[in-house]
């Protein structure tokens, strides 16, 4: 009986051996993944370029006087009166600073793509390159002492065919 070599494992959720690779409670057999790599997901930011959008256009709207005092008469918040032009200006800074603050905070993730017979899928997703490249490099082990392993009489890959590229 041959023994389960583990290649990587962070204690939790993750755990690449010999032959199978476990992520959140589910196990992958090695031979049944057909592809493996390293993805980048770039970070959904038409929210972002909404609240800029919305925000310029009522700031610009306010700056110009655009609001006819007959449409809308002055607003009193806490005490304080406010034209609609002041009130537009006033609210598309807010979008912009908010927009321009979660456009700065987010982030690319990055993720460890397999394609089995199901499909292809995210299986492992982090903000942290490190800790996905740490899992690709294992299944590249893995994958590797498995070649090794059922190829007695053929030639052995090289290594560096498995070396997983990034930015």
């Amino acid at each position: 009986m041959k023994t389960e070599n583990v290649f990587y494992t962070d204690g939790h959720d993750v755990t690449v051996t010999s032959s199978m690779l476990y992520v959140k409670k589910k196990w992958y057999a090695l031979s049944g993944i057909t592809k493996h790599n390293f993805s980048i997901l770039p970070p959904d930011r038409v929210t972002c370029f909404a609240l800029l959008v919305l925000g310029g256009i009522l700031e610009l709207i306010g700056a110009a006087n655009l609001i006819s005092v007959n449409t809308v008469s002055d607003i009193n918040i806490s005490n304080m009166w406010f034209t609609a032009n002041q009130l537009a200006m006033g609210v598309g800074i807010f979008l912009l600073l908010v927009g321009a603050i979660w456009m700065w905070f987010t982030k690319e993730r990055y993720a460890v793509s397999i394609t089995t017979a199901e499909g292809e899928k995210n299986v492992v997703v982090s903000e942290h390159k490190e800790y996905i490249t740490q899992i690709v490099h294992a299944l590249n082990e893995a994958f590797f002492a498995r070649f090794d392993d059922s190829t007695p009489g053929q030639v052995k890959a090289r290594k560096r065919d498995f070396i997983v590229s990034g930015r």
